[in-house]
């Protein structure tokens, strides 16, 4: 596979500027309403409001829906996890052949309970995090084929957490990648994945 090709997997190359700018308002603003909604006990009155005017938005979108190439979640690399609103937002700060290293927080959206964030959405970030990684060196996509995540310590919401990601060994098309997370000087969560490289085609 081309570097080109490549790095333009997941990528939606005729979403102008202005269209990505509005669409990081809007998940923004979609991210604020997640943590809102499941940080408060609203009446029923106001959540029948509620989903009437979330079904008038779902019903203003359903008529616009193309094929995967052309969406925009998941697919502009210039925003933080490509835009994909299911994810927290990972701010990378390092991005390396050899490693990946950035900032994530995440949201009470995310909360499992007592503080602590949802086990799967930590092995999510894990799986972005350590994906990029994969996929960066040599510029080539690849496909999650298994991921291990070891918790340590809670990972608590609302906390600004370090995350960190390395290439352990290469074996052919198999990349073999590490990660850990942290908050301050407490591992809260490893991680340990196979990467394939797709087959050009």
């Amino acid at each position: 596979m081309s570097s080109d090709t490549a790095e333009n997997h997941f990528d939606n190359l005729s979403a102008g500027p202005e269209q990505v700018r509005a669409f990081a308002t809007a998940l923004d603003a979609l991210r604020g309403f997640h943590d809102a909604l499941t940080a408060a006990a609203p009446g029923a009155e106001l959540l029948e409001r509620l989903a009437v005017d979330l079904q008038g938005w779902t019903d203003a979108l359903v008529p616009l829906e193309v094929p995967e190439p052309e969406r925009l979640a998941g697919r502009l690399r210039s925003l933080p996890v490509r835009g994909h609103p299911a994810l927290p937002p990972v701010l990378l700060d390092v991005v390396e052949d050899d490693k990946v290293e950035g900032t994530v927080t995440f949201g009470t959206f995310f909360l499992g309970r007592g503080g602590a964030a949802h086990g799967g959405t930590i092995a999510t970030v894990f799986d972005e995090v350590l994906g990029v990684m994969a996929s960066h060196q040599g510029h080539s996509a690849t496909r999650t084929a298994y991921l291990k995540t070891d918790f340590r310590s809670i990972v608590p919401v609302g906390v600004p957490m370090r995350v960190r990601g390395w290439m352990d060994r290469e074996e052919g098309r198999k990349r073999f990648v590490r990660g850990e997370m942290w908050s301050g000087d407490t591992l809260c969560a490893e991680a340990d994945a196979l990467f394939v490289v797709e087959r050009q085609g």
